[in-house]
Formats: C-alpha cells, sequence, structure tokens
C-alpha cells in the first residue's frame, strides 16, 4: 500500500457483547432487543413491555442504550451489485476496504461481481476466490455472495458452465460491465439459470458505441464522444424477447439509468415476465447537468457505466422506485486507483464508490419527500433480498439505529479502505447511521 494511499477504517467501533437492548425515548417510544439465547430480535411498543424488556436485558447483562425519539430503526441492508476487487485487484481497492465500507454503509451482505483477475468463469476461479474471502469476511458482520461469469472471458459469446458454476457456489450469473453480446449465448444463459434457479443480472448495454457521456453540455464542452441513451433500452429489448420464449427465467436489469428503461420493464412486467430491476443512488441523486468541469478533480469520479443521463431521465428513476417499477437499489461500488480517475474522461475507467453512502442519499430523498420511510426499508433490505432469492441471504442480521437529521458533507474520511473515487465528495447529505446492532457485538460511531 502506497504512504499516498492510507488505509481509512470504519468510522463505527466495535463493542463485544453478550446481548443488546436499545430503547427510543419520548413520544416516539420503542425498544428492541436481541439477547443471549433468543432466536430473533425482540420489539416492545407500550411502556409497560419496554420496562419489561428492559430489565430482562439487564438481567442478561446485555448492553442497554438509550436513543433520542426521533432516531429512526432499520434492518440491516444487502447489496447485490458491488466490486469488491478480489480477487487479484488490491491496486484498486483491499477486500477489507470493501467489508468496512459495508459496514458502514449498514449492509449484512454484499454480492460482489465477478470481473476479477482472474475472471471468475470457471468453477476452480470461483472457488479458490470464495475459500480466499473467507478469513477476512470472518471478521466483518457482512456475508460475500460471489457471482460467477455468464460468458467465457467475459466476452460476452460463449456461455460459461453455468451447472458447474452453480455446484463451486455462484449465488447468481452477470458478465456485469459488459451486456452479453450474443443472442445464443443469452439464450443459453437463461436455459441454465433456469435449471439452477440463479438470477441473471444484465449490464444492460449494446456493444460497440465507445461513447463515454451522454448528450449534455458537459459533454459538448469537452468534445467526449457521445454514449447513445439507446444502448441500454436496445438490449433490455433484445432480452426480453427472448425472456418471452422462456418465461421461468429470472432476469434482473443492473443499473438503470434511462426512461426508456423503465418504459420495457414496465411492460413487462405486466405480461407477467419474471423481470427486476435496480438503480444506483448516484443516478437518484446527480444528473448529467451536474458534473463537475475535467479541471475540478472529482470529475473523473463522475465516469460511471451507465452515465447519468438528464434531469427527466433521473425524475422518472425517482418516480420507477417509488411505485415499484424499479425493485431495489444497488449501489454499483466500483472502486479506482486516484491516479487513474483523474486522468482525464477519455482514460479514467468507469465507476465509482458507494456502499457508505447509500443509505444517507436513500434518507436525504426521504428528507426531500421524494421517498417514504416504508418504501426505503423495502428497497435497502426486504426487496433485493426476495430479488436474488437466496435462502441464505434471506434474513437482515442485526439493526441500524439512525439520526436521519444528521447532516453532513461526504469527505474522504468518511469512506473506508484506499480508493477515494466518489462521485458523492463535497455533496451534503442527510441520514447518518449511529448505531448497528449485532448478535455478538454493537458498532457505535
Amino acid at each position: 500500500m502506497s504512504p499516498n494511499n492510507p488505509f481509512r477504517k470504519s468510522k463505527l467501533r466495535p463493542t463485544n457483547i453478550k446481548g443488546w437492548m436499545v430503547s427510543r425515548i419520548g413520544n416516539n417510544a420503542a425498544a428492541w432487543a436481541r439477547l443471549p439465547g433468543a432466536s430473533g430480535i425482540e420489539h416492545a411498543t407500550t411502556p409497560a413491555a419496554i420496562a419489561a424488556l428492559k430489565e430482562k436485558a439487564r438481567a442478561a447483562g446485555a448492553l442497554v442504550r438509550d436513543i433520542p425519539s426521533h432516531w429512526i430503526a432499520l434492518p440491516t441492508g444487502i447489496d447485490i451489485q458491488v466490486h469488491l476487487r478480489h480477487p487479484g485487484q488490491p491496486h484498486k481497492e483491499l477486500l477489507e476496504g470493501g467489508l468496512a465500507s459495508a459496514l458502514d454503509g449498514g449492509y449484512d451482505a454484499v454480492v460482489t461481481m465477478p470481473n476479477t483477475h482472474p475472471f471468475l468463469d470457471n468453477p476452480a476461479a470461483l472457488k479458490e476466490a470464495i475459500d480466499s474471502a473467507k478469513a477476512l469476511e470472518a471478521l466483518y458482520p457482512v456475508r460475500i455472495g460471489f457471482t460467477a461469469s455468464a460468458t467465457v472471458g467475459m466476452q460476452g459469446q460463449q456461455a460459461t458452465d453455468i451447472d458447474a458454476l452453480s455446484n463451486a457456489g455462484a449465488c447468481a450469473i452477470t458478465d456485469d460491465g459488459w451486456g452479453v453480446k450474443s443472442s445464443e449465448a443469452q439464450a443459453a444463459i437463461f436455459a441454465a439459470c433456469t435449471r439452477n434457479n440463479l438470477l441473471f443480472q444484465q449490464h444492460a448495454e449494446m456493444p460497440g458505441h465507445k461513447g463515454v457521456a451522454t448528450s449534455s453540455r458537459f459533454q459538448a464542452s469537452h468534445s467526449l464522444p457521445e454514449y447513445p441513451r439507446s444502448a441500454e433500452c436496445d438490449m433490455i429489448r433484445r432480452d426480453l424477447e427472448l425472456l418471452r420464449k422462456m418465461p421461468s427465467a429470472r432476469y434482473h436489469v443492473l443499473h438503470v439509468s434511462t426512461r426508456e428503461s423503465i418504459d420495457e420493464i414496465r411492460k413487462a412486467k405486466a405480461e407477467g415476465l419474471r423481470v427486476t430491476a435496480e438503480v444506483t443512488p448516484h443516478h437518484l441523486i446527480f444528473s448529467s447537468d451536474q458534473i463537475p468541469p475535467e479541471s475540478d478533480e472529482r470529475s473523473g469520479y463522475f465516469k460511471m457505466n451507465p452515465p447519468l443521463f438528464g434531469p427527466e431521465d433521473k425524475a422518472a428513476l425517482r418516480a420507477a422506485l417509488r411505485d415499484g417499477t424499479i425493485d431495489c437499489v444497488s449501489t454499483d461500488h466500483a472502486p479506482h486507483e486516484k491516479e487513474l480517475k483523474t486522468k482525464g474522461w477519455l482514460l479514467a475507467p468507469f465507476g465509482t464508490r458507494g456502499l457508505e453512502t447509500a443509505l444517507p442519499a436513500l434518507l436525504t430523498l426521504v428528507k426531500e419527500g421524494e421517498l417514504s420511510l416504508q418504501r426505503l426499508e423495502e428497497v435497502f433490505s426486504s426487496a433485493p433480498r426476495k430479488v436474488l432469492g437466496r435462502a441464505e441471504f434471506m434474513e437482515p442480521t442485526g439493526m441500524l439505529f439512525v439520526d436521519p437529521e444528521a447532516a453532513h458533507t461526504v469527505e474522504e474520511g468518511d469512506l473506508p479502505g484506499v480508493s477515494v473515487n466518489s462521485c458523492f465528495l463535497g455533496t451534503a447529505l442527510h441520514g447518518r447511521i449511529e448505531l448497528r446492532c449485532e448478535p455478538g457485538t454493537v458498532f457505535e460511531r
């Protein structure tokens, strides 16, 4: 690790405990507890029940905390699209950095993408990646689900041996970073995923356009190759035609970015096809008119794939998240070296960080009246678990206690790990995890 690239630790400090009990005081009184020997979380809402639970917790030697009446309680979440850069890419981010980011972000599970070194396109590479992560995974309250590549070499032409990859431990199949080019390969992928009851996650992008920024004032002023808005929805349309021929397959559209894509997904759902979709926090908060000029060091942090489209697309994504057309939020957390991301738009790789800023971004939407608190809980925790459909990740492991009024501006010190390429740097957000409670540990800010 370079001395210019120090490892930043989690902002949440752990304390080992026998059990825990948290009570919210004031007009909004309630209590939650996970006590020794209990199989789940107990919840109390009346004064008598809260007092009894507190007495029970103290008798059991549990850690007891009182919190302000305006704090909210949420289950821990799951992010079904992250890049942990493991195996083989510690120059971009350390595995510990990704897990620390997930800890700070309130996630109890993350699903990592297979565009690593080597690609996870064969059972031996996949099993080695899973096994090599176990020791570090055990140090954090964050479980890792490993996806496997959909095509050999992630070239989009020949389907991998998905039966063998499923047996080796794949929790989903994807070529994230690239769309599957071959229709024949895509049909074979759908068939194999159906046999193995695996979700297929599509990075919907028709190949060959070589664009890096959407049509906008920023793109024109910097003379950048245009990323066509049709690239995403054209692949979705192709995939849906194939899906109609094998409707048992489960098809998930990663990081939806345009109004046209939303329309296609909405129609497919109305047909009864097994289609789900996600949106990233950065596509919900930013649009193409908010990209800083290249003279700003942060500019390259806004280069992601799919790119940011216009304000109308951002508004449509927010509406689709509210009404359920988009099922859940995933971060597409993609750490990169600062020296690459600051080389200018033509040379910088695609991708931005997002694990630690996702929940504050969603809480900011709640404060702005764009999202209900109930819907936030769904898109952060329960809905992505249902989309993934894996029993081992179906239940949250802990509880988050959040101050929704805590205003803060994102700084590099808020980003655990070694990478800093967050488009949220310098952005004012509302809401912060103050306390995270897991079965044997509490984490406090």
